[in-house]
């Protein structure tokens, strides 16, 4: 839900910066909504890239499952927790994958 709200703000602060562009020439206003309207949108979708979800559980001897078991309010599937016992860092697998 948030991640849609930033893409539609990115889009259309860029689509207004490239509307007060046209309107107006290269004026500080028009760059700045389509800078940081890019900005958003790339940031929002490169992070969908980077730290988006994984079906398969993570591999290595520090990764152990936890007892942990949610349904992910946006896929609307049941998810396991995985955990890095040195780090605590933890990653969430659909179950049923990998």
């Amino acid at each position: 839900m948030l991640r849609m709200f930033v893409l539609l703000l990115g889009a259309l602060l860029s689509a207004g910066g490239v509307v007060v562009l046209v309107v107006h020439g290269p004026r500080g206003a028009g760059l700045q909504a389509l800078v940081l309207g890019l900005l958003l949108l790339a940031g929002t979708l490169f992070e969908r890239l980077r730290y988006g979800e994984s079906d398969t559980p993570p591999s290595g001897p520090d990764w152990e499952r936890t007892d942990e078991v949610f349904v992910d309010p946006g896929s609307h599937r049941p998810m396991a927790v995985y955990q890095h016992r040195a780090s605590g860092e933890r990653r969430y697998v659909p179950i049923g994958r990998g």
